[in-house]
C-alpha cells in the first residue's frame, strides 16, 4: 500500500485545499496518509533531504512526487501503480 506524506506550512493558504483533497481520495483508492509541518524537526529534515522549497509538496513512498494540488487523475494512476 502506497504512503502519501503531505509537506504542509500553516502559513501556506493553498495547504489545506491539498490536504482535503488527499483525505477524500482515500474513498476512492486506499492508501496510507500523514500530514508533516514543514516547520517541525521531522518537516525540516525531509525538507532538507528532498530540496523542498514549497509547500503544499507530496511525497510518495518517501519520494516527491507533486508540488501543489495535484489532478486526480494523475494521483490515482500513480497509487494505482505503486501499490
Amino acid at each position: 500500500m502506497a504512503k502519501v506524506s503531505v509537506i504542509y506550512a500553516d502559513w501556506c493558504s493553498s495547504c489545506p485545499a491539498t490536504k482535503s483533497f488527499w483525505k477524500s481520495l482515500r474513498n476512492d483508492i486506499p492508501f496510507q496518509y500523514e500530514e508533516i509541518n514543514i516547520d517541525s524537526e521531522r518537516g525540516k529534515e525531509l525538507a532538507q533531504r528532498h530540496s523542498i522549497q514549497s509547500v503544499p509538496t507530496t511525497l510518495v513512498n518517501g519520494r516527491v512526487y507533486f508540488v501543489g494540488k495535484p489532478e486526480k487523475s494523475r494521483a490515482i494512476h500513480l497509487l494505482k501503480t505503486l501499490k
